[in-house]
């Protein structure tokens, strides 16, 4: 497996759909190496959203639970992530000092022209007992629409279970948004709970 610690790392991302592009707009705050927009296609999406629902099963101690009650066990899990980031949300909101924290919105500008823009072609996805982490490879554009260029590390975000389950509604919520109709049946996922916008991961390290 790819060694991921030579990529940048994001604790705070969003998405939106790019219908010009026909792509979904990964957009990633690299700290001191600035926000990168990253572009999804639907094949992109699919693989990122198989790797996420296959190291569910793990964060969510699955193996240990009867596989009768695995649905209930996700389905609880889930509406547990997404009443984390709704409360989070609304706390942030009642926080008068919100600069300090800088958000990246679902439909913030493409900013400056030194922003980096990537098209995603790789995701190395590392396992461990309380998270995944996913690290994004891909061709600097435009660039690499008229020169042959070389496969880049982009970034590599660490996420726990509630952060899997947030990044799982975002990807799902943003691809029906671009009515790409993905071949998924998850009602476990169906909840009440407002869909959440943006992903903002707070470090345990």
């Amino acid at each position: 497996m790819n060694d991921t610690s030579s990529y940048w790392l994001s604790s705070q991302m969003s998405i939106s759909f790019s219908a010009y592009e026909d792509r979904l707009v990964l957009r990633a705050e690299r700290g001191e190496h600035g926000v990168v927009s990253v572009l999804l296609t639907r094949r992109m999406v699919m693989i990122i959203l198989q790797q996420l629902l296959t190291g569910l099963p793990t964060l969510t101690g699955l193996s240990k639970t009867p596989a009768q009650y695995w649905q209930e066990v996700l389905q609880m899990s889930h509406q547990h992530a997404m009443q984390v980031k709704s409360d989070a949300d609304k706390a942030k909101a009642q926080t008068p000092n919100v600069a300090s924290q800088p958000q990246i919105q679902p439909q913030a500008q493409a900013t400056s022209a030194h922003q980096a823009i990537y098209l995603a072609t790789e995701l190395t996805v590392q396992t461990g007992e309380k998270q995944l982490i996913l690290a994004f490879k891909g061709l600097p554009m435009p660039q690499a629409m008229v020169t042959p260029s070389p496969h880049e590390a982009i970034f590599a975000t660490p996420l726990q279970i509630d952060h899997v389950h947030q990044l799982l509604q975002l990807l799902i919520t943003k691809s029906q948004e671009a009515q790409w109709h993905l071949p998924l049946e998850l009602p476990w996922m169906e909840s009440p709970v407002p869909q959440p916008e943006s992903l903002s991961i707070s470090s345990t390290h």
